[in-house]
């Protein structure tokens, strides 16, 4: 397993290295008001390298391959099987329903494919990068209410950077408005992170907390039409305002209704 450790880790190196001289060569320079899908792309993959390299150097990598999805007595306790049911029933709620109807598109075109991918890849870097906190914690030694409250505050601090300086200003385009940015904060993602955070800490099944997140990230993808990275046209990019130190963060589309505006989405209802 060290072997294989060594070698995961050295390909996603590689591999986002090469991202990281793609984007100097050919990004490098583009206004923050621009978006292009390339570049977002080219991004994304130089963030997912930085958390499978996390992920495997942290030890969790081993424990996700090494554990089965689930044991013979997790299955025949009523207990999990209802946790388990009940969070891919909140996902499917919050994420293929509540976000998908507070989403902007600006009639950006689907691409099944590639969101379906990206949103696999999304799913597992994330998830991988959460599940290491929760990891990393556990090996402490505290108590499992400890482990839980460090990792939940440890995984809240890191998204609120990740999502609102970078992720949602350099990779995703604009698909939000102030309102819906509370609004799914307080409904999908919060809430999503505790409640499957709580099955991780109670159970300890690595493998399906990830499925968790891929799930949720498919559905993300797809509901704001991320383009395929070879994807012509204008795009709407994020529209930011000024946050700690002045840096840019992701403030959300406060434009008028327009025919740019995908026409199933009442921006005044979000």
């Amino acid at each position: 397993m060290f072997i294989f450790t060594i070698i995961y880790i050295t390909c996603f190196a590689v591999f986002g290295i090469f991202m990281i001289i793609l984007y100097f060569r050919k990004y490098k320079g583009l206004p923050i008001d621009i978006w292009k899908p390339g570049t977002a792309w080219t991004r994304a993959m130089i963030y997912f390298s930085f958390c499978n390299i996390f992920t495997a150097a942290s030890g969790t990598l081993e424990q996700i391959l090494s554990q089965p999805l689930f044991t013979a007595e997790q299955i025949a306790n009523p207990y999990w099987l209802i946790y388990c049911f009940f969070c891919f029933v909140y996902i499917f709620i919050a994420y293929w329903f509540l976000w998908s109807r507070m989403t902007l598109t600006f009639d950006r075109k689907y691409f099944l494919g590639s969101e379906i991918c990206f949103g696999i890849l999304w799913g597992f870097s994330t998830g991988g990068l959460l599940l290491s906190f929760h990891h990393l914690w556990s090996l402490t030694g505290v108590p499992s209410y400890v482990v839980y409250l460090l990792s939940f505050t440890t995984i809240g601090i890191w998204q609120y950077f990740i999502q609102d300086y970078f992720w949602d200003i350099y990779v995703s385009p604009e698909h939000d408005t102030p309102k819906s940015i509370l609004i799914k904060t307080a409904v999908c993602h919060i809430p999503n992170v505790g409640i499957c955070l709580g099955f991780l800490t109670i159970w300890g099944n690595y493998v399906i907390f990830i499925i968790f997140f891929v799930s949720a990230l498919v559905a993300t993808t797809i509901f704001q039409k991320f383009p395929a990275p070879w994807a012509k046209g204008n795009f709407h990019s994020p529209m930011v305002k000024q946050g700690i130190r002045g840096y840019p963060r992701a403030a959300g589309y406060l434009g008028e209704i327009n025919k740019n505006v995908d026409k199933s989405i009442d921006i005044r209802s979000i």
